[in-house]
């Protein structure tokens, strides 16, 4: 792989597209063409991609254009097109023919995709073209969330992949993580399941709680800064639902019943309630006119929308402590021990998301440490290895999955006792995303 001095970013204006040009030409140092459907449009993007950063120096190195007017001439003198339209084959396909007539030998093309056939767009190309295309599926925003999966098909060069992964990693200053071209990749695919069937046991629980409920049982201490409920209605409703219906669709996995689109989310998608983008979808907030904002839930039973309600659930608070203390084994042997269906309920989840990800290496990932790095750094969620050691290790894990009735996967079964899990410590303190 050559040295990457000129690249082109092909949805300049987009959120991910400035925010991921910010980021190469302010770490990679090279020279950017910003590629929008219009030169108006494109300027904004390096407004945008200059403010993400938060350093004016680059806007001397981005070039505003056109795909229109600039495409084949931008492309041409580039080492890397760094592709982020639309997530439809229907508008990457036609550019990728664009960019295969104008591109030189030698130039590394990828795609931003949350699980688009990465083998499919790369069939545009010729043979070096092919084994120089990629996902590059780059978080948001890029410059805060370092994730990059780095996605590869049949068609690539191993040379070429450790090339570019050592370009994001040590110039781009990526979490990179190496996944096979399956559908949703591996944050997505793991932390989707997670939200979807969250979602399902919200109407399951609909009179106990329902979406507030849910995202009570799954908060901070079970390792994430933001419930499985409300982090769907932050991506958007009409985005959550074109992952998992991509999942259902293309995957027959054990988890395959978990991914259908409940109907309750259809309705508000059908509503147009998408989520905080669109003003509101499972939760909305009101400004009254003192001023004073309020929080409200959609009720899954009425279709109304209810004052967000305030739970006094024993062993949270208690498993919220430990974890202030800094204890976090204290926190897992406290949901283990704990009773009632919300304990219950929790124990599942863990232990779910602990199965999932573990049995997708060897079909989407080759290492462990790979579905690890993509939830840690893309999500933000404690890795499931990390909590096979809080709860005790392989054994104690084993045992809680089995009273939870949740497949154990093989690579657990295999593991020996008394030896760390998890191997990302040096990299990812698993502790620091814990929130009590």
């Amino acid at each position: 792989m050559r040295e990457i001095k000129t690249v082109t970013i092909l949805g300049a204006n987009g959120a991910m597209g400035s925010g991921s040009a910010g980021v190469i030409a302010a770490f990679g140092g090279a020279k950017v063409h910003m590629l929008a459907r219009d030169v108006e449009k494109a300027k904004q993007g390096i407004e945008a991609a200059v403010a993400s950063v938060k350093t004016d120096t680059i806007r001397a190195r981005m070039i505003p254009g056109s795909y229109d007017a600039d495409l084949e001439k931008a492309v041409a003198e580039s080492d890397w097109v760094f592709e982020l339209v639309a997530e439809s084959y229907e508008v990457k396909e036609p550019i990728n023919t664009r960019i295969a007539k104008a591109r030189r030998p030698g130039t590394i093309v990828s795609t931003v995709s949350s699980g688009l056939s990465i083998g499919r767009l790369a069939k545009a190309y010729d043979e070096d073209g092919q084994k120089h295309y990629y996902g590059t599926h780059f978080f948001n925003p890029p410059y805060k969330m370092i994730l990059c999966e780095l996605v590869t098909h049949s068609g690539n060069d191993k040379k070429v992949t450790q090339a570019l992964g050592e370009y994001l990693d040590k110039v781009l200053g990526r979490a990179v993580v190496y996944t096979n071209d399956t559908p949703a990749f591996a944050g997505n695919r793991i932390g989707f399941q997670l939200m979807n069937e969250v979602a399902h046991f919200a109407e399951k629980y609909a009179d106990k709680g329902g979406i507030a409920l849910m995202d009570e049982i799954m908060s901070g201490y079970t390792g994430r800064a933001m419930g499985p409920l409300a982090t769907a209605d932050f991506v958007g409703l009409d985005v959550h639902k074109a992952i998992v219906d991509n999942i259902y669709d293309n995957t027959k996995d054990e988890a395959h019943e978990t991914f259908k689109l409940p109907g309750y989310f259809q309705k508000l998608i059908d509503a147009g309630k998408l989520g905080m983008k669109s003003g509101g979808g499972l939760t909305k907030v009101v400004k009254h006119a003192d001023g004073k904002r309020e929080k409200f839930v959609y009720n899954i039973k009425t279709g109304e929308y209810d004052p967000y309600p305030k739970f006094d659930i024993p062993f949270i608070k208690e498993a919220r402590q430990k974890i202030k203390d800094s204890d976090y084994k204290g926190a897992m042997d406290v949901v283990k021990k704990a009773s009632g269906f919300e304990a219950d309920i929790a124990r599942y989840f863990i232990s779910r998301y602990i199965s999932y990800s573990l049995s997708l290496v060897g079909e989407v990932v080759d290492t462990k440490e790979n579905t690890d790095g993509a939830m840690g750094f893309g999500f933000n969620w404690v890795p499931a290895s990390a909590f096979v050691d809080f709860l005790g290790g392989p054994k104690e894990t084993i045992k809680l999955m089995e009273q939870s009735k949740i497949p154990v996967p093989k690579l657990l079964k295999d593991a020996k006792e008394g030896k760390k899990f998890y191997e990302l410590g040096d990299k990812l303190d698993a502790r620091s995303l814990f929130k009590g």
